[in-house]
């Protein structure tokens, strides 16, 4: 069955802000849950920065493909999810997500400026839920900001080009794309559209790579990376001394160097 089409009334603006009830001491609850292990990587180029990134319903290979697949899975973290699972269902204020994922960023991190150019997302609502958030995080859409408090859900026009700045706190977001479908329609008859404001300053941080960390490239392509080093005789030491000094980004969020027990880590994944 085709994906319905957004109706023309309904298309999409930065920026929404839906009624929709948020219960945020429950949805941190849940967030706070999850270990740092459960965490899954997935490559997102050098776009989004400053990021780590949890799948809740998408792909499983561990690339950038995973946030718009034909081949759908909920992660097994996502059944002890039970509100966040309820946001995503059909029964959810939206209807059901066709992908969900959980993004952090770093304080004082930046997305640089993009379009969602992918086909995909022009049938689709990209909805954010922040978690964790702080006065200074905006998300600009068109050279305009606007900051996403938390205890609301909101969306922009993603076919825009945009970025995020954040502020000196970490940035916390449940991000899901629903099809259309009656509940989004009502969802979005609800909500009241904001212009936001135009900031200089956030629109010259999302030109400039000046705060941008780039995102972990992805276990098939760090796999890669450390054969074609073995093939030239590396061993694990200098394999981690050659990532190091290149500054390619690791697995772990919270972790700026490798160590040999990365290096192990990806390649008994791939035995």
């Amino acid at each position: 069955m085709a994906t319905e089409m957004i109706p023309e009334p309904y298309q999409k603006k930065s920026f929404r802000r839906f009624s929709a009830a948020i219960d945020i001491d429950q949805l941190r609850a849940e967030y706070q849950s999850i270990d740092e292990d459960e965490w899954y990587a997935s490559y997102w180029g050098d776009i989004h920065c400053s990021v780590g990134m949890l799948l809740l319903r998408g792909g499983n290979t561990g690339a950038q493909e995973d946030f718009y697949c034909d081949d759908v899975h909920d992660h097994p973290l996502l059944e002890r999810l039970d509100y966040i699972r309820s946001l995503l269902g059909d029964d959810g204020p939206f209807g059901q997500a066709k992908y969900a994922f959980i993004f952090r960023m770093r304080p004082n991190g930046v997305t640089l400026v993009h379009r969602d150019t992918i086909e995909r997302w022009h049938q689709m609502y990209r909805i954010h839920v922040p978690i964790q958030t702080n006065p200074d995080a905006f998300l600009i859409s068109s050279n305009r900001s606007q900051h996403f408090a938390a205890g609301s859900a909101w969306s922009f026009d993603n076919q825009t080009r945009h970025g995020v700045v954040n502020g000196p706190e970490e940035r916390v977001h449940l991000i899901m794309d629903v099809d259309w479908n009656d509940r989004l329609k009502s969802a979005v008859e609800q909500s009241e559209v904001l212009p936001g404001e135009s900031v200089q300053q956030h629109i010259d941080a999302i030109h400039s790579k000046e705060r941008a960390v780039p995102s972990y490239f992805g276990d098939p392509v760090i796999l890669s990376g450390i054969r074609r080093l073995r093939a030239r005789g590396l061993n694990q030491d200098q394999i981690v001394q050659f990532f190091n000094q290149k500054n390619v980004p690791t697995k772990s969020y919270f972790s700026k160097r490798w160590t040999a027990d990365m290096i192990t880590e990806i390649e008994q994944a791939s035995a």
